[in-house]
């Protein structure tokens, strides 16, 4: 995943996402202030109903009539006397609480209003009322709704937002990478240049001293042919045509440990190997890529006269030093481009990364185990489906 996409969706995400949770919160506050609006329409309703049957009360009471009915349709209503005895009722429930003169109990509503007066009887009149849901639940649609509208007009602005903030970003990383291709492509013949004259030059007459300077030529050009291959293929590999065949993959480690003799030879170090035959169907300028590059590392990072191990199986790779190793804490980040866990060392961060995307690509498993002063081993566990007997 490329940098910029992976910045515009974590933006997305804690942008959207904190918006969201903000929206819900706001969205919460509205539904139960709705609903409380609706709570206390239905309770003045019911105390209007309880007026309405305190007068017809009073109406039987004046003709003294011993027979009065009552119904409010949608409601229930039950009359007490001051004993809190039933005298009639539309509904059944003996859990009456006197004490509160409006309650919820299970989502049905009830309103217990005290005559000041008794007509026949009657101290206590009881309505009960269960609130509308029907009313909620188009609320809570009407919440829905807005909320998707909302959320399809933040995340047009959220794209819109991303794209204004990343735009210099972006000219800054194509200035670079336009700098890293013509930077690369202008190494090549200078490179080349020094490497055909090295190999021409008669060295039979030369004295100790220009020998040694000699090597260490060929020890920079032989670096700087390493760094050109390594931005060739970071800045290059998508237009450049690779061919899988059958390879020999001892054959190139050999051949790759003998290209790096001055450098091996110039630093001291003692070259062990264990290699068995093993052929992998691969580009071979990319296994030179990754075998170049462990190997770089491998002396790069090791202490003068020291030694190295390489190992080629039927199930792995591996490269092996015992130089200054690597913390955990810069494991983390070591295969990720422009990443050097050691900035003393120099470094452009940029092998690794190479070494882990030819990885992803064959299907490789890489296997890093070091620490700090004790050195490192690189484990390059090959893909069946890539390899072959």
């Amino acid at each position: 995943m490329k940098a910029s996409t992976k910045s515009v969706i974590i933006f997305m995400v804690v942008y959207l996402g904190s918006l969201s949770i903000l929206a819900t919160w706001i969205g919460y506050l509205y539904y139960e202030d709705q609903k409380k609006s609706l709570i206390d329409n239905m309770h003045m309703e019911m105390r209007y109903k309880a007026r309405s049957i305190n007068a017809q009360l009073e109406y039987y009471h004046m003709n003294q009539s011993e027979q009065f009915t009552f119904y409010e349709e949608g409601y229930d209503i039950a009359l007490y006397d001051n004993q809190r005895a039933l005298i009639a009722s539309t509904f059944m429930d003996n859990t009456i609480d006197f004490s509160k003169l409006f309650y919820d109990n299970s989502g049905k509503y009830y309103l217990v209003e005290s005559l000041f007066k008794e007509y026949l009887g009657v101290k206590y009149i009881v309505i009960a009322k269960a609130l509308d849901t029907s009313k909620l639940d188009d609320i809570f649609a009407q919440i829905i709704r807005v909320a998707l509208y909302g959320f399809v007009f933040l995340l047009l602005v959220a794209f819109l937002l991303a794209k204004i903030m990343l735009s210099p970003v972006k000219k800054s990383i194509s200035a670079l990478t336009k700098f890293m291709k013509d930077a690369t492509h202008e190494m090549n013949t200078p490179i080349s240049t020094i490497l055909m004259s090295y190999e021409h030059m008669d060295k039979d007459n030369l004295s100790t001293k220009q020998l040694r300077s000699l090597d260490r030529i060929d020890i920079a050009t032989k670096t700087l042919s390493s760094l050109y291959r390594d931005l060739s293929f970071a800045s290059f590999h998508d237009y450049i045509e690779y061919e899988d065949t059958p390879i020999d993959v001892k054959e190139v480690i050999l051949e790759r440990i003998k290209y790096m003799d001055t450098l091996i030879h110039f630093k001291g170090l003692q070259i062990s190997t264990a290699l068995e035959h093993k052929i992998i169907h691969m580009d071979k300028r990319k296994l030179i890529l990754l075998i170049d590059n462990l190997l770089s590392n491998a002396i790069k990072f090791s202490k003068k006269n020291g030694q190295i191990e390489v190992t080629l199986t039927e199930q792995y790779f591996s490269v092996k030093d015992h130089g200054i190793g690597i913390s955990k804490e810069d494991q983390k980040t070591i295969f990720e481009r422009f990443k050097s866990s050691q900035s003393l060392h120099g470094g452009f961060g940029v092998g690794l990364d190479i070494v882990n995307q030819i990885c992803k690509e064959y299907h490789m498993k890489i296997v890093l185990d070091s620490e700090p002063s004790k050195g490192s081993e690189f484990k390059l566990i090959w893909s069946e489906q890539k390899s072959q007997k």
